[in-house]
């Protein structure tokens, strides 16, 4: 297994896209039956010309957990192999300050169902200076980052 360094403050990216991976993109990548399927491998495919995509540890924990649970071992194990082998994935872990940061936020949202994992990612994010999240979780549109696949509202006039 390759050690990766994380991205530092401005990031060692040589010019390409960042863009944050969270749990539901992981889930509907990974799961043909989840309904999100289809638009999560359309949006990967073209975004991986030009794309790494950071995946914290929390989140890949939160995901390796549940293909445990609901898949079982064997496949979680293929699954965290292919992401610590991934050269498309970029493995970032928390620091002390994101951690306050993120027991603000999750304070901060007493009114939403804002749960603590996804405000340890806006913590991460801002240290990162990430504004893309691929996700289908619109959380993460309540903190003002933009969610990918973007979702598009058709109007219809009758």
């Amino acid at each position: 297994m390759k050690r990766r360094k994380g991205i530092g403050v401005k990031g060692r990216t040589g010019g390409v896209r960042l863009i944050l991976l969270d749990t539901s993109a992981l889930i509907a990548l990974s799961d043909r039956k989840d309904k999100n399927h289809e638009r999560a491998v359309k949006f990967f495919n073209e975004a991986v010309k030009k794309t790494r995509f950071v995946l914290l540890k929390h989140v890949l924990i939160e995901y390796v957990d549940g293909v445990t649970k609901r898949v079982g071992k064997g496949k979680a194990i293929e699954e965290l192999e292919n992401i610590l082998n991934s050269r498309l994935v970029i493995i970032e872990f928390e620091k002390r300050r994101d951690w306050e940061n993120a027991i603000e936020y999750f304070k901060r949202y007493d009114d939403k169902e804002i749960d603590l994992t996804d405000c340890l990612s806006f913590a991460i994010m801002e240290r990162l200076k990430i504004k893309e999240v691929f996700t289908f979780d619109k959380d993460f549109r309540a903190h003002g980052f933009i969610t990918l696949p973007r979702v598009h509202n058709s109007f219809r006039f009758v």
